[in-house]
């Protein structure tokens, strides 16, 4: 997935900020956007760490990141 789609996914997740739409990469991550704090929140399945981001530019840096160590078959 490249970073433009991925800006684009995260642009649609403010676009709809009154539904709950969560992206889950089973057993790795999962994204939502948060209305009340106006920040994407991705959890790492693996441990449970959550991280925070306040911006489409950063969050779409480091979702790019996350998704380019997932060795593809």
């Amino acid at each position: 997935m490249s970073i433009d789609e991925i800006k684009k996914m995260l642009r649609i997740l403010i676009e709809y900020e009154n539904s709950k739409i969560i992206h889950t990469i089973p057993g790795f991550i999962r994204l939502i956007y948060c209305k009340e704090s106006r920040c994407f929140q991705v959890t790492t399945l693996i441990n449970g760490e959550i991280s925070f981001y306040y911006d489409v530019d950063t969050a779409s840096q480091a979702l790019y990141t996350i998704l380019s160590t997932i060795k593809r078959d």
